[in-house]
């Protein structure tokens, strides 16, 4: 060991040393100087994991060398076997020992002799040299422990590698554990929700049994009712049977009278045919022996401001008992001459006078039975004639305040042809209306049921065919009517649009002739018969005299014009009379519109309005000349118009 060279600086740096570095002495001049120990260098590694080893060479006892394995032991997570862990054990008790001797014979040569002389150089080489010898087996001994700790911390780290794949491993088995626990968690969620949506279904199927076991209870119950109910209806289907095995013997027995009746019924429609065509000739028989051309004279009574003025109509007398006459009486200077003045009357008779006091009902109800001939296919004409004021319109339509008894001729006419229509009904009859009202201002034709005609829309009487006799007016207005009511608003529409303007008799008067009609087509299945008429409503415009009337202007030509039409009016009717080959129809539009209701085959009634005053003396007595004139006329037999 004296042969060997002393350890370089180098080789003790590699040595582990402690952790605490242990305190110097002070040093002593006596003893000779010790080598500097320097502290071995550990591995990151294993002082991370807590099983780094410190060993100092000054100290006299190596670290326990078990409580290493041990911790190695818990790193890797392995049981070695104790074989190891007894080799570790016997190196560092060597090492130990090898520094144990060391010390004691540094010890004893120090202790051998005391302080040696300054000049005692042998015995302090001597002493240097046992002291050298000692740091050779301190060295040798640090060495081979040095060996020991580094083949221990190779076995160490291969443990370390091995533990580190082993961990490396485990944490690859761990993610997948955590993966495979993740699909398990996810498999888990997905199989409760399963489950929970199975057991809502469930829960919803158990409701749903429950359910049908009620329904099923409830139609349990109801087939039990309905066999109930079967029984009773086959009880009740055998009295029926009984009770319809003696019905269809009486119906047999009833069928022979049933046949009896029938051939009574088809009797009895016969003899009412027979007899509504009885009535009809009867009812034509008497119109005829009345006249074709009927005339009744109305005058209307005082107005409520005339009585309050002390307006009289004493002029006027009708002959007690007697409704077919009128006496005007007025005194006129005598006829010798003399100053003295005479009473001269005028007597008049028609087919019918109403006085003042007559009512509308009064009017109509003698006028009924011709209307009633419009209904059996014959042309009807009733027209109002007289001077402004006179009553005209209120006896043709009605005051302006209309009510059930104070309406005219015309509603009441319409009215009493819809209501026949309908009785008529039941005798096999079918009617259709068709209405249509105009005037004729200035010898112009105007449609009453249009507010504003159209420009180029002017109206012309026009025949419907070369082959007939009929007359239209094209662009007019035909309307067809299912009632009254549509009939009546057509008359107040109409009432609107008429014209009428102030004269010096009337406040407002009408200034046109208005013409209401009423096409009626009726048909009867049963005995292949159809009829055709029109039932014609006139309300003449005022007959008053140019001077009467004081018309100007405008004023002046409307009045020039209605009293031609009105003349023309009066040759007609005395051509007729007089059976001319030449009827003027068309000297004014009004009597070429009412053409076919003025011939022989028409039935005809005029209305002479006679005013109460005083002061109109000679218009009235003027209005019942023409009248009468009109009364003595014979225009011949009135004729159906029956297809």
């Amino acid at each position: 060991m004296e042969g060997q060279p002393p350890p370089s600086e180098k080789s003790l740096s590699r040595l582990p040393v402690s952790s605490r570095r242990p305190k110097r002495p002070a040093p002593n001049e006596n003893e000779p100087p010790q080598p500097v120990q320097k502290r071995a260098r550990v591995p990151a590694n294993l002082a991370k994991r807590g099983g780094a080893l410190s060993l100092a060479a000054s100290q006299p006892k190596a670290p326990p060398a078990a409580p290493a394995v041990r911790n190695v032991h818990r790193v890797s997570g392995r049981l070695w076997s104790s074989s190891r862990a007894g080799a570790a054990a016997a190196g560092a008790g060597k090492v130990a020992a090898t520094s144990t001797g060391a010390a004691a014979a540094g010890g004893g040569a120090g202790g051998a002799g005391k302080r040696r002389a300054p000049w005692d150089l042998k015995g302090q080489v001597s002493d240097l040299q046992a002291k050298v010898a000692s740091y050779k087996e301190k060295v040798q001994g640090l060495v081979a422990k040095n060996e020991a700790l580094e083949a221990q911390l190779e076995e160490l780290r291969g443990e370390l590698s091995q533990a580190t794949g082993q961990k490396e491993e485990l944490s690859l088995r761990a993610s997948t554990l955590a993966a495979d626990l993740e699909i398990s968690r996810a498999q888990a969620r997905d199989s409760l929700r399963r489950a929970l949506e199975l057991q809502a279904k469930e829960e919803e199927l158990e409701g749903r049994v429950r359910h049908q076991a009620t329904a099923l209870q409830e139609l349990e119950r109801a087939h039990q009712e309905v066999l109930e109910a079967k029984a009773g209806l086959a009880v009740e289907l055998e009295t029926t049977k009984a009770a319809l095995h003696l019905a269809q013997n009486d119906l047999a027995q009833h069928g022979q009278e049933n046949q009896g009746l029938r051939a009574r019924v088809s009797e009895l429609e016969q003899k009412l045919n027979d007899s509504e065509m009885a009535r009809r000739q009867l009812h034509n028989t008497v119109q005829e022996l009345k006249g074709n051309i009927r005339v009744f004279c109305r005058v209307r009574p005082l107005l409520s401001w005339e009585k309050e003025a002390h307006k009289e109509m004493s002029h006027l007398s009708f002959p007690a008992g007697d409704n077919k006459s009128l006496v005007l009486s007025r005194k006129e200077e005598s006829h010798t001459g003399r100053e003295r003045k005479e009473e001269i009357n005028y007597e008049f008779n028609f087919d019918r006078v109403f006085p003042p006091s007559s009512s509308q009902e009064d009017v109509f109800e003698e006028i009924s039975l011709l209307v009633q001939s419009a209904l059996d296919g014959y042309h009807v004409c009733i027209f109002a004639y007289g001077q402004t004021g006179s009553g005209k319109t209120y006896t043709m339509e009605g005051p302006d305040d209309v009510r059930p008894e104070t309406a005219g001729m015309i509603p009441r006419a319409v009215k009493q042809v819809f209501a026949a229509a309908r009785e008529m009904e039941a005798k096999g009859w079918k009617y259709e209306f068709v209405a249509n009202f105009l005037e004729i201002y200035n010898e112009s034709l105007r449609d009453l049921l249009v507010s504003r005609p159209e420009p180029g829309s002017e109206l012309e009487i026009r025949r419907m065919s070369q082959y007939t006799e009929e007359l239209h007016v094209p662009n007019l207005s035909y309307i067809p009517v299912s009632s009254e009511q549509e009939v009546l608003k057509l008359l107040q529409r109409a009432k609107a649009n008429r014209s009428v303007a102030k004269t010096g008799i009337n406040e407002r008067s009408s200034r046109s002739h208005s013409l209401f009609q009423l096409r009626i087509e009726g048909q009867n299945a049963r005995q292949e018969l159809s009829t055709s008429s029109v039932l014609s409503l006139v309300d003449l415009a005022g007959s008053e005299r140019l001077d009467k009337s004081l018309s100007k202007a405008e004023r002046l030509k409307e009045t020039q014009a209605i009293n031609t039409s009105l003349s023309c009016l009066g040759l007609v009717i005395t051509a007729l009379s007089n059976k001319d080959a030449h009827i003027p129809y068309r000297n004014s539009k009004l009597t070429y519109l009412l053409q076919n209701s003025l011939g022989g085959s028409s039935k005809m009634l005029m209305f002479v309005n006679i005013s109460p005053l005083e002061e109109n003396f000679g218009e009235s007595l003027n209005s019942l000349r023409f009248a009468r004139k009109v009364n003595e006329c014979v225009i011949g037999t009135a004729t159906t118009n029956r297809k």
